[in-house]
């Protein structure tokens, strides 16, 4: 089976006043037509799947590989490796 390679994302306020979004590790203020970047592990955050399910925030682009070394440095990774298996 191939494992997915997750990145994060550019999300953008779609709606007309400022969106407050708590993450597990970091609060978001959003602003009406504002971007943001977020992590790969904050793609899977639940307070940012339902704004993103209710359209509150619309999803602009995916992070280039660049850009999402860049924000996991900045905000750090909580990913684990995978672990090698014991014999």
């Amino acid at each position: 089976m191939i494992t997915r390679h997750r990145k994060g994302m550019i999300v953008k306020n779609a709606n007309k006043k400022t969106i407050s979004v708590r993450l597990e590790g970091r609060q978001l203020e959003i602003l009406p037509g504002e971007e943001v970047c977020v992590t790969s592990d904050e793609v899977m955050d639940n307070a940012l799947r339902d704004l993103l399910q209710v359209r509150d925030l619309a999803i602009v682009r995916p992070l280039t590989e660049k850009e999402n070394k860049e924000i996991q440095k900045k905000f750090g990774s909580t990913t684990k490796k995978p672990q090698k298996k014991i014999k």
